[in-house]
């Protein structure tokens, strides 16, 4: 039953994304009106309403994703649980082994200790708590954490992570144990696809109440951009919804961050960032970008659905010798504000340069890319108007005509039009044999 609510999940989640516009990888990359603080940081930000990549860098370099590994330990707990606020899980004594001597963050979950699936969630995503995701992880992973990153390695691969390995399900460095940018945008998305996982990310506090081994406590989130208290001015913004932070001195800073504003949704992954200074220098690019973007960029729909793009010729009907082709479906883009609409380039790409009747209507018969500057922003499909229908003699005097255009019936043409000279020759010859017969009788009969 988990399993199979896992894979409508994944199906879900994988449809939900085939109804945005397509948009070609290079696309509406754009540079900010602001100097990078370094050039080593993996950056991808994204636009959750089109799937537009406004701003890369080094965004399919593998770098450690620190605590960002917990996004998809918190996906496979959501996925494989049907009742997160029952369900319990014990944390055993082995999992602290790899702990000792490290200052690691923790959600102070004590050996033996039963929490829910709801609790630990919370705590991996809010506190980042290490032995919170090796619980996970041994419950999940039926007392095997080895096999818990198979099905976390496993979980990447059907979303399309290409660059992604975990070896654990905490984030602390390890050998192979990698990501980017790209793939971690990924893993995000899908998460955000999941019940309670955006509320989980969201919250500032959460309390888990008195368990069997201690009383009750307060978890706080890492994300200061979205604490108020602890945020203060400078990081704290109103419009940021979560998602996860990470550090270790292998990683740097790394931080996955939704924003929220005017209407506009962007996700960003920042890994990499520098340790140096005494604030979060994730954070502060972070709160540059966003700002650059929902300042610079507005939603905007160039191609409506139903709006008149080109003909096309039609054949084998007497309804009409051209047809008209529309968009398929709105396209909404998030263009420069100080674009026009009117300048974007409609570049037309057809199946085929004539159709064939029958047509139906809302037939795909091509597709139409968006271009902005020469440069690709957006695709979607060109259907017919109106439904066509076929000719039967039109379509029969085509067929003969397409048959007698072929080559081999060329060749049965020649070699006809050689038997029937070859004919003619014949009988002309024998008429003048025969003539000259008659004229040899005739004259034999004078003679005598």
């Amino acid at each position: 039953m988990k399993q199979k609510f896992a894979r409508v999940l994944t199906a879900f989640a994988v449809a939900f994304t085939l109804f945005l516009p397509t948009f070609p990888a290079q696309a509406a990359v754009y540079e900010p009106d602001f100097e990078m603080d370094s050039a080593q940081e993996g950056i991808l930000l994204l636009s959750l309403d089109t799937g537009q990549v406004l701003f890369e860098q080094n965004a399919d370099t593998k770098m450690a994703p620190a605590s960002l590994t917990k996004i998809m330990t918190t996906i496979l707990a959501l996925e494989n649980t049907e009742n997160w606020e029952e369900e319990t899980a014990t944390a055993p004594d082995y999992i602290y082994d790899e702990f000792v001597g490290l200052n690691v963050s923790t959600a102070n979950i004590l050996r033996g200790e039963q929490l829910t699936i709801q609790q630990l969630v919370y705590a991996m995503m809010l506190q980042s708590a290490n032995e919170g995701a090796s619980v996970v992880a041994d419950h999940f992973g039926g007392g095997s954490i080895d096999k818990f990153c198979q099905m976390m390695n496993q979980k990447a691969t059907e979303l399309g992570c290409t660059n992604t390995h975990f070896v654990n399900p905490h984030g602390l460095d390890a050998d192979n144990h990698y990501s980017t940018p790209r793939d971690m945008a990924k893993i995000a998305q899908y998460a955000l696809s999941l019940p309670n996982f955006s509320e989980v990310c969201e919250s500032s506090r959460y309390t888990i109440p008195q368990t069997n081994k201690q009383g009750p406590r307060t978890l706080v989130t890492t994300v200061l951009m979205q604490d108020r208290i602890r945020g203060g001015e400078g990081i704290y913004s109103p419009y940021i919804k979560g998602i996860k932070t990470g550090t270790t001195d292998n990683a740097g800073r790394c931080v996955v961050t939704r924003y929220q504003n005017n209407g506009k949704d962007f996700l960003l992954v920042i890994m990499g960032a520098p340790m140096e200074g005494t604030q979060n220098r994730a954070f502060l690019l972070a709160n540059k970008l966003f700002s650059w973007a929902d300042k610079n960029f507005t939603l905007k729909t160039p191609l409506k659905e139903g709006e008149a793009v080109h003909q096309v010729k039609v054949a084998h009907s007497f309804q009409t010798d051209n047809l008209l082709l529309q968009a398929g479906s709105d396209v909404s883009l998030l263009m420069p504000t100080s674009a026009d609409e009117s300048s974007v380039q409609l570049v037309v790409t057809l199946d085929s340069e004539k159709v064939a009747a029958p047509v139906e209507k809302g037939q795909k018969l091509g597709t139409v890319t968006l271009k902005l500057g020469g440069e690709p922003i957006g695709e979607t499909t060109l259907v017919a108007a109106e439904s066509v229908k076929r000719s039967t003699l039109l379509w029969v005097v085509d067929s003969i005509n397409g048959l007698l255009a072929t080559t081999t019936a060329k060749v049965i043409l020649v070699l006809l039009g050689l038997a029937v000279a070859a004919y003619v020759a014949y009988v002309v010859l024998a008429i003048r044999r025969e003539k000259k017969k008659r004229r040899i009788k005739r004259n034999r009969k004078y003679k005598m």
